[in-house]
């Protein structure tokens, strides 16, 4: 691990340096003294069930030393049910941080990023797939294509925000009618 920082063991056994220990020695460090750190919300849901935040890492005089994004769901996992946008802010920094070297070896990924897709990657393994044309609901996944290309998306952003929200790899066919719908054809 870069910098000996102190660790801990997560899953694969990988070593792992928390963000804030990655904070405290960018803050102690004299090499660091004078370089500055801004988090800020980039992107988000109206209601903010989801956010996406940028961390700008500067030297003293200012220039971009490194950056680090990051995106939570209030609904991604049963850590982010109450803590998504802290918990976003957080990554944001470790993954800055990770980019400038501090606790990194080479893996950028915040704990809570880790634990997140351990927690996804279980309930993805569990639940059945649902496919958007055998849903009942068709009617509302047709308003959300209409509503969503109304507002600017093109087709490709349409298909992929369904298949990463809810509905999983979609199938030809099922891209054809949503393409129907997307041009007006449905």
């Amino acid at each position: 691990m870069t910098n000996q920082l102190k660790t801990i063991k997560v899953q694969g056994g990988k070593e792992y340096a928390e963000v804030h220990t990655r904070v405290n020695y960018f803050r102690s460090q004299p090499q660091y003294k004078n370089w500055g750190e801004e988090t800020m919300i980039i992107k988000e849901a109206e209601d903010m069930s989801w956010v996406v935040m940028k961390t700008i890492i500067t030297y003293p005089d200012g220039r971009i030393a490194s950056t680090g994004h990051a995106f939570e769901r209030q609904d991604g996992s049963r850590i982010n049910e109450r803590n998504h946008v802290e918990n976003c802010e957080t990554s944001a920094l470790g993954r800055a941080l990770g980019k400038l070297g501090i606790g990194s070896d080479g893996s950028i990924a915040s704990y809570e990023e880790v634990a997140n897709a351990i927690d996804n990657q279980n309930k993805d393994s569990k639940k059945e797939k649902e496919y958007i044309l055998h849903t009942d609901n068709w009617a509302k996944a047709l308003k959300f294509i209409v509503n969503q290309r109304d507002s600017g998306k093109d087709l490709e952003e349409i298909i992929k925000t369904l298949e990463d929200n809810k509905y999983g790899k979609l199938e030809i066919n099922e891209i054809a009618e949503i393409k129907k719908a997307y041009e007006g054809n449905k």
